[in-house]
């Protein structure tokens, strides 16, 4: 049983993961110190080891790759539902260490000129549990005679994705106008999604009503990423050019969760009570996750002082697949066929952005840009609250765009970065959480609107003392 009346929170439910996790996009993530201040727009003039992800073809180019770079990053994100009901009002946010790259070069004695580089990179990110609980009187449930129910309903909702990047980067010895490079990625990816429901009520004649719904699946996957990049720099422009491989999954398994527990009500109008009990656990199931071929090109546009930065990505689209292969069950109670599948589909998306770098000094520079991140999910889905046959994987359908800013100071020692990222996206839905007053169709809603913004404040450093080292080894030796 689905009883109408609580499978109605789950839209709102639903919408909140789907923003947190920010699947279906591509580019909720910036690597490199000054590359994060542009937005990642410099597939074509990528000037720290952001060049790793954006253009492994600039590695060869940078004149002082050598170096380790670290950048503490903070991240603040804020979520509000706006209505017009008193019923759903959420207005939260929290504040910690967000995703960052860590990276550094090093050298093969016998592979002069050639450059290579190491990297760790989080390429997604997202964990949120929430909870919220209904509490309502009146004629609620249908299947429980009399006027005056005493409804309480709880809905728990956890969800935990990551996915991290190891990387090695290598650029051959080409010319100081031209490079190539590719990069090598291990992909590692963890994902758990759980949606629980309890749903109690009792009558005026004290004839009481239970339903409990759970649905979870779970998987790790290991996979392989390559990037090619090309870099091309003329004496008025820059050119960019990088070729993203879909993902090579290497191994993956899952576990799903079904339960369905339904005591006291009528759900077929015949006056017995149609008490129901499903349940199953799979584990050990295979598991496959894809990414989608990406091509991208980037400007780069010399000024007197300064340089602008244009950019812009395509990622094809991912036709229809079973992410996690589950086996159809028997329904202990009804004796039905149950199916649950997991699947994902993604359409092509084009993202793009300008970043522009001014030089005030030899050691100070200023950085400001903006680019969107277009989602690449579908326009029909079923999302897991919605307790079908089918459930997507990937559910936020609204695009982000993204801003950012701040200055470098370049000292002897040290090179300094201070700034900041910011990425927003609002959506609208039918807030059917909305219940009907007494006597009224348990039916409909208002309309609610879900604002999602994230900040990203950057303090980042690069260190030149590895090539120094290097260079003393080397007139030692």
């Amino acid at each position: 049983m689905k009883p109408q009346l609580f499978i109605l929170v789950f839209v709102f439910a639903s919408s909140i993961r789907g923003v947190i996790a920010q699947d279906g996009h591509y580019a909720s993530e910036h690597y490199g110190n000054k590359s994060m201040l542009l937005s990642g727009t410099v597939t074509a003039s990528v000037e720290d080891l952001g060049a790793v992800f954006y253009n492994p073809g600039r590695l060869g180019m940078i004149e002082n790759p050598a170096f380790a770079i670290s950048a503490k990053v903070y991240e603040w994100k804020t979520l509000k539902v706006e209505d017009n009901s008193e019923d759903l009002k959420l207005n939260q946010s929290n504040f910690g260490g967000a995703p960052s790259l860590v990276a550094g070069t090093f050298k093969v004695p016998f592979l002069k000129n050639h450059r290579f580089a190491y990297s760790f990179l989080t390429r997604q990110r997202s964990k949120l549990n929430f909870f919220t609980r209904i509490e309502r009187e009146g004629d609620l449930i249908e299947g429980l005679p009399g006027n005056q129910d005493i409804f309480n309903g709880k809905l728990d909702l956890n969800t935990d994705f990551k996915e991290e990047w190891i990387g090695l980067t290598w650029a051959p010895p080409t010319s100081s106008k031209f490079g190539i490079g590719l990069s090598t990625f291990i992909s590692t990816l963890d994902k758990s999604n759980l949606i629980g429901v309890d749903m109690n009520a009792i009558n005026e004649f004290n004839q009481g009503g239970y339903y409990s719904a759970n649905r979870r699946y779970s998987y790790d996957s290991y996979g392989l990423v390559w990037k090619l990049g090309m870099a091309y720099d003329l004496e008025k422009i820059r050119l960019g050019l990088t070729v993203t491989t879909p993902r090579i999954n290497i191994t993956g398994k899952g576990s799903t969760l079904i339960e369905d527990y339904l005591v006291g009500v009528d759900t077929s109008g015949d006056g017995t009570p149609d008490d129901g009990y499903v349940f199953n656990v799979q584990e050990d199931l295979k598991a496959t996750y894809k990414t989608p071929l990406a091509i991208g090109f980037g400007l780069g546009i010399p000024l007197k002082n300064g340089i602008i930065h244009l950019n812009a990505d395509w990622y094809n689209g991912v036709p229809e697949y079973k992410l996690l292969e589950i086996e159809p069950f028997i329904g202990q109670s009804t004796g039905e066929t149950v199916r649950f599948d997991v699947r994902d589909r993604l359409e092509s998306v084009f993202n793009y952005g300008v970043g522009i770098e001014w030089y005030f000094s030899e050691k100070v520079s200023a950085f400001g840009s903006f680019s969107s991140d277009h989602s690449a999910v579908p326009g029909s889905i079923n999302r897991l609250s919605d307790f079908e046959e089918t459930t997507s994987n990937s559910v936020f359908q609204s695009d982000f765009y993204h801003f950012g800013g701040g200055i470098s100071i370049d000292t002897r020692a040290v090179e300094i970065t201070v700034g900041g990222n910011y990425a927003g996206s609002s959506s609208t839905f039918n807030n059917q959480i909305d219940f009907p007053d007494e006597g009224e169709t348990p039916e409909g809603g208002s309309e609610a609107r879900l604002k999602f913004s994230k900040w990203q404040f950057i303090l980042g450093f690069s260190f030149s003392f590895a090539d120094k080292l290097m260079k003393s080894v080397t007139e030692e030796e």
